[in-house]
């Protein structure tokens, strides 16, 4: 921000971690013209409302953006209702939800900018039925089959996932305000509704699937648990660089970098630094990317803390998945410079040999995204190999990202059709997926 300012205004502005504070905590509430420009650029915010100021003359408080209000516990659980209601009516009306705008920009930014807020409690109920123990935990056991189950199998529906989030949001309307049980059952709304997201983002409802990584990220916020909902961002970030967003993508995790920039764990910054590292790939940005995976690997070499396994994504950041990532990442750049195949080829290879056997659904992954690499470095007998090998595993999840990542194979290897086993592998592949 402090570049930005002498840049743009050849004058040096004193910003740090004191007059940081006083912004959050309300102390400063109309900043001079030059800072809110600055915080403006750098937040992606549209006008000085979406970050919370108005002039004095205007309020006798801190400003409240029309955006903030919608990460108000009571309007994030009726938003998320919504949803919920919206995803369970019959197929062809649904197409409408599935088929939603996708907000992109300054729109998404502005969106998003309140995670920077404090969040509030729900308004006080007159009447109102807490959480039973059992509830809770039935409702977390039900989290934990529906992660393990589509990481093995892909066998769980969505609607089976909507209709549990349905009913858990709704004893959330009824629950007290701000108790521990409520805060938790917060929790688990947010793990649902980023079960529910992926499962959207799979069948390409990316509408829906946005709509769901947003409300996890504010049920998440409200519950107090801002490394669950950086989470929640890390995901809408990689939904955004599956839609070739890289740039808003970037601005969601460099958000999620911020807001939990005082708290975040050693295995927490090491997620957000490789989606921070997808970014800097698919912009061809190679100095940045190297930067970024450095820092990546740093962070996962200081081990987990307390906290972690309760964080998706952060406790299954292990040794196999930070070299798939990477290496996925390596062949997003070597689509720019061919001469990052060779890292693409090696991190990979380190991800299937380290993979649980477990992680069926990664590993394929990591095959698919192998082939690909060999094809960059034009060695399509080897890419006709590794598809072969992941197709038996691949069966079902052929209708989700699985199958979008093997078209993407068919496409590329098309430059390779006359080789028989290039022709081989990807009539199959066709015969499958109805290419």
């Amino acid at each position: 921000m402090t570049r930005w300012l002498w840049e743009t205004t050849r004058t040096r502005y004193p910003f740090d971690a004191h007059y940081v504070a006083k912004l959050e905590r309300g102390v400063v509430r109309w900043p001079s013209s030059a800072y809110r420009a600055a915080l403006r650029h750098v937040l992606g915010a549209s006008d000085d409302a979406a970050l919370g100021f108005a002039t004095p003359a205007s309020s006798s408080g801190p400003a409240v953006p029309s955006s903030f209000s919608a990460w108000q516990a009571d309007a994030v659980v009726d938003r998320a209702v919504t949803a919920t209601e919206q995803d369970l009516v019959p197929t062809s009306r649904r197409s409408l939800l599935a088929t939603a705008a996708v907000l992109a920009g300054s729109a998404l930014a502005a969106e998003l900018t309140p995670f920077l807020w404090p969040a509030a409690a729900a308004s006080p109920r007159r009447t109102s039925i807490a959480f039973t123990l059992a509830e809770l935990t039935s409702a977390e056991e039900f989290v934990q089959f529906v992660r393990r189950w589509r990481s093995a199998s892909g066998s769980v529906a969505r609607s089976t996932a909507v209709a549990q989030l349905d009913f858990h949001l709704r004893r959330l309307k009824e629950a007290p305000s701000g108790t521990a049980e409520t805060r938790r059952a917060f929790r688990i709304g947010a793990e649902l509704a980023d079960i529910v997201a992926t499962m959207a983002w799979d069948e390409a409802a990316h509408g829906a699937a946005q709509r769901y990584f947003r409300l996890a990220a504010q049920l998440a916020h409200v519950a107090g648990d801002d490394a669950l909902a950086a989470v929640a961002l890390a995901s809408l970030a990689r939904q955004c660089f599956d839609l070739n967003q890289p740039a808003d993508g970037l601005e969601v995790v460099q958000l999620a970098q911020y807001a939990t920039r005082r708290t975040a764990s050693p295995r927490l910054r090491a997620v957000l630094a490789t989606r921070e590292a997808w970014a800097h790939a698919q912009l061809g940005d190679a100095p940045a990317f190297r930067r970024s995976v450095h820092l990546a690997e740093d962070y996962f070499s200081e081990g987990l803390r307390d906290g972690d396994a309760a964080t998706p994504s952060v406790r299954s950041l292990d040794e196999a998945e930070l070299m798939g990532v990477i290496g996925a990442r390596y062949r997003d750049l070597s689509r720019h410079d061919a001469r990052h195949a060779g890292q693409a080829q090696h991190y990979i290879g380190r991800a299937i040999a380290l993979r649980d056997l477990d992680r069926v659904r990664n590993r394929v992954f990591d095959l698919i995204g192998l082939a690909r690499v060999h094809l960059i470095t034009r060695q399509p007998e080897r890419a006709a190999e590794l598809i072969s090998m992941a197709l038996p595993d691949a069966a079902p999840w052929t209708s989700g990202r699985v199958g979008a990542k093997l078209r993407d194979f068919h496409r590329e290897a098309g430059a390779f059709a006359t080789v028989p086993a290039v022709r081989d592998v990807r009539e199959v592949v066709a015969a499958k997926l109805a290419v």
